[in-house]
């Protein structure tokens, strides 16, 4: 991890890179149980083609596909803009490229393209606590790492485009919190969970986070606190698994992104989730070469978290 306070470009790199990373490692594993992943394969430390999906190794999904979608909208606009990241999800709607878009954000694009709002095109309802806003969110905590509040309202708007849930946003506020603290490097491992549950407040987000937190001091074996953490679609569930995948090893992103794959179900956005926030602390070289190398559009993400560190002045 690099000691300089302030945010840094490799930081900056390294979360947008971890997040594609993280989402690859974990593409075709997805939906397969913990137990299954461990008996074929055991422990993934190396990219996997899923040709069921026409995916071939390194390549990611529709988490980072919405992550960047996000990343340009903030270059292009010099910041947060609504109608232009609804735009910009539109767009990628539009080509079908989905790579696995989920229901929420099927539904809310419908929506979209028939001209509702972005204010108002976000399913509702209990089926709106998916974590298709939380995997995508990193680059709201990166532009607006120096200004908390300012990035509590953006997320806030920014995962009601498709999710008006508030444990949707409460795990999306988790997500760019610890990337915006680890991007300006003052996250301190030790007490991130209380920190973060103190900045989302009163929610089912925060109690399985304390969870992850008590599984952490007990030093449970990590297979048993995934399994009760959960690692499905579910916000609650992947975001607090996220957490602890990175608390477990902090130091070390190939570690810590094997951990997070290994929980099975939605292990792509586990591990997207989690390498956003282990790459923005550990910075860009923490990342495994063979990773950075293989990953798909390495070049591109960087040069959009390139531009996205030249917006906050540092």
């Amino acid at each position: 991890m690099s000691e300089s306070n302030g945010p840094t470009l490799e930081r900056f790199r390294g979360c947008l890179l971890g997040l594609a990373v993280g989402d690859a490692l974990g593409m075709p594993l997805e939906g397969m149980r913990a137990s299954e992943i461990r008996r074929q394969f055991g422990r993934v430390r190396d990219f996997l083609a899923a040709p069921w999906r026409m995916l071939e190794a390194g390549q990611w999904t529709d988490d980072t596909k919405m992550a960047l979608c996000q990343a340009r909208s903030l270059a292009s606009r010099g910041g947060f803009d609504l109608e232009d990241t609804a735009r910009e999800f539109l767009a990628w709607y539009e080509s079908r490229d989905w790579r696995g878009i989920g229901g929420a954000t099927y539904d809310s694009m419908q929506r979209l393209k028939a001209g509702v709002p972005a204010s108002a095109s976000g399913m509702k309802g209990e089926l709106a606590a998916g974590n298709g806003a939380a995997m995508r969110i990193a680059p709201l905590g990166l532009v607006d790492c120096l200004d908390l509040e300012r990035m509590r309202a953006h997320v806030d708007a920014s995962t009601r485009i498709t999710h008006d849930n508030p444990e949707a946003v409460a795990g999306s506020l988790a997500i760019a919190y610890a990337v915006a603290r680890a991007s300006r490097g003052d996250l301190e491992p030790s007490l991130l969970i209380a920190d973060t549950v103190a900045f989302v407040g009163p929610s089912k987000v925060a109690e399985r986070l304390e969870m992850a937190g008590r599984f952490l001091e007990q030093r449970m074996e990590a297979d048993e606190a995934l399994a009760r953490l959960g690692t499905g679609g579910y916000v609650v569930e992947s975001v607090a698994s996220a957490f602890f995948s990175f608390l477990r090893t902090p130091r070390d992103f190939e570690e810590t992104l094997s951990l997070a794959v290994s929980g099975g179900l939605d292990t792509d956005t586990v591990a997207a989730m989690t390498g956003a926030i282990s790459g923005a602390y550990n910075g860009l070289l923490s990342i495994p070469e063979r990773w950075r190398n293989r990953v798909e559009a390495a070049e591109d993400i960087l040069e959009i978290a390139a531009r996205i560190y030249a917006l906050v002045g540092a």
